[in-house]
């Protein structure tokens, strides 16, 4: 006798995997925050930047900015959240390497920490896509903007605005994707949402 939940285990498991992933992720970070990656770079409130130097090249390395925390780039309510989710249109698994947050057309979008603007580029969806490189190897990407207030190269604080939300696709418009990376790793922002970098 086969049990009835055993006939759909195929559907079933990679869910119950995906929320099992999710699940143990979430503990860990939580009992030991240094699994996000970001545990090494935060400093202590009271340490001071070091002091600005010459290499033997003769080139000057970029003054160390004193840690800082990340802030949410714009209010809004969260749509989609970091990881794997089940894409009902074209019925399976996809991986969101950011976090997708609703705003109203024409909300402000601000950098998250201090760093400097590295790509101006036409998004996936329609819109802008901006991406910043910040202290600690740490990169942020704003995406789906419809005009943009910045240029490559121009450093920023945090904060400051980077642009208006909503992009030309009405399927994203309004949606603000924010992806962080870490050393080269895509990490969640809600993990690193009021972390020290």
């Amino acid at each position: 006798m086969i049990l009835p939940f055993l006939k759909n285990y195929r559907r079933i498991l990679p869910a119950v995997l995906a929320v099992c992933f999710a699940l143990g992720f979430a503990a860990g970070a939580w009992i030991h925050p240094g699994i996000t990656g970001t545990a090494d770079r935060r400093a202590s409130v009271d340490e001071t930047p070091s002091a600005q130097t010459v290499s033997s090249a003769g080139t000057v390395p970029a003054q160390q900015l004193p840690p800082e925390t990340m802030i949410a780039p714009a209010e809004g309510r969260t749509v989609g959240a970091y990881g794997w989710y089940r894409d009902s249109v074209m019925d399976d698994w996809r991986f969101r390497d950011g976090l997708d947050i609703a705003c109203v057309s024409g909300t402000s979008v601000a950098a998250a920490l201090s760093g400097s603007v590295t790509q101006v580029s036409p998004a996936q969806n329609g819109g802008y896509s901006v991406s910043l490189k910040h202290a600690g190897d740490v990169k942020t990407t704003y995406a789906n903007l419809q005009a943009v207030w910045v240029e490559v190269g121009q450093q920023v604080e945090a904060g400051k605005p980077l642009g208006d939300i909503g992009a030309a696709s009405s399927a994203s418009g309004g949606v603000l994707r924010f992806t962080v990376e870490c050393d080269g790793e895509s990490k969640d922002p809600v993990v690193c949402l009021g972390q020290r970098f």
